[in-house]
């Protein structure tokens, strides 16, 4: 999950010249081959622009050398996702690989096209679930909508298969009761003695989980039932572990069932001033809500805008006159214009507002644009 303060830092980073290029991607399928074809579209339309704009052909070849190295990197496009948000200038180059679709846009401007990013802090952020039992672990990467088992391939997936390989263990397995989770018992041997087979066991998955989580810094909830639950807690070193847990979880739940119970945490952990501001354009005559650009802009340039909400995929283009307070909108990309949206989503997070990107079936009115107003 891409946090906000990641996305401040990129804000930051941008220098008189940015570029963004953005273009969906594919995970698995022929198509796959045709993504760096795309990409290498995008750069040589990209090249074309800064030519145009005066760049020599030195300062060209300098911004894109390694946005062009990354077409050869096979291992990179055959574990792609399904967008892809690339972010140039003299000083920086920043990949992000997206669980969602982005449109082929080229953005050249002051200023970097944050819009593609955001909504991860919303609705298509990921975050993984666990599923720790003593028949069965599993390890799930989750948005809203999807799920993908991503269970490491080093890690024993029940502690049956844990002792089977573990001949130095002389202890027996017992399945107990339907929806009772998995019993041990040995030769006389103590619960303590239990209990430090089960840890040994655990410490083997945490370590892997850990591993592979600090990769993404995803959110992270577990579940299971409450015994294994507070072992796997007292052991636990990744840092994103939320608090809350799915309580019941003994190997049976389905993913989607998983997914669902995740998205109830997270939406409670992330999403609920996102959720609180939603509710506030019910009040049809409050004047502390708008769907309004024109005056969106020139509130949130004001510092008034609260909560942001931009309608994923939707552009509109424009400049902002400063001396006159005014928004002019033009019809298209010019050498002038910026896309509006997105400008207005930098200046809120400069005044220190929220931003939210929603499908616009789920905008407030599926309007495109959306603010709650401090005042």
């Amino acid at each position: 999950m891409i946090s906000r303060k990641r996305i401040d830092q990129l804000i930051k980073q941008s220098e008189d010249l940015n570029i963004t290029i953005t273009l969906p991607t594919h995970r698995k399928g022929e198509e796959v081959q045709q993504d760096p074809i795309r990409f290498k579209n995008q750069l040589n339309q990209t090249e074309k622009e800064l030519k145009e704009m005066g760049l020599k052909d030195s300062e060209v070849e300098s911004l894109l050398k390694k946005p062009k190295q990354l077409l050869d990197d096979l291992n990179f496009w055959n574990h792609g996702d399904e967008g892809l948000a690339v972010y140039i200038n003299r000083n920086n180059f920043e990949i992000f690989e997206l669980p969602y679709s982005l449109k082929e846009q080229i953005y050249v401007n002051d200023h970097f096209l944050i819009t593609p990013l955001l909504p991860m802090i919303s609705l298509d952020g990921t975050y993984h679930i666990l599923g720790v039992s003593q028949k069965k672990v599993r390890l799930l990467k989750c948005n809203r909508r999807n799920v993908v088992d991503v269970t490491p391939d080093d890690i024993f997936t029940s502690i049956e298969e844990f002792i089977e390989e573990k001949p130095e263990i002389q202890i027996q397995f017992h399945t107990g009761a339907d929806n009772q989770d998995a019993m041990f018992f040995g030769h006389g041997g103590s619960d303590e003695d239990k209990k430090v087979i089960v840890e040994k066991y655990f410490r083997g998955v945490e370590e892997s989980i850990t591993r592979q989580l600090k990769q993404s810094s995803d959110p992270l909830i577990i579940a299971g039932t409450e015994e294994i639950l507070s072992i796997y807690r007292s052991i636990n070193k990744y840092s994103r572990l939320l608090d809350s847990s799915i309580f019941g979880y003994t190997g049976e739940m389905k993913d989607n069932e998983l997914l669902e119970a995740g998205w109830e945490i997270i939406r409670e952990y992330f999403l609920k001033d996102m959720y609180n501001a939603i509710e506030q354009f019910k009040d049809e005559n409050s004047e502390r809500v708008s769907n309004n650009l024109s005056r969106i802009v020139e509130s949130t340039v004001m510092g008034k805008t609260d909560t942001l909400f931009i309608a994923k995929d939707e552009i509109s283009w424009g400049k902002y006159d400063e001396d006159e307070h005014t928004v002019h909108f033009t019809s298209g990309k010019n050498g002038s214009s910026n896309e509006l949206l997105n400008w207005t989503a930098l200046k809120a997070f400069e005044q220190g507002g929220k931003v939210f990107v929603l499908p616009k079936s789920e905008m407030p009115h599926a309007s495109t644009i959306a603010a709650l107003f401090r005042f």
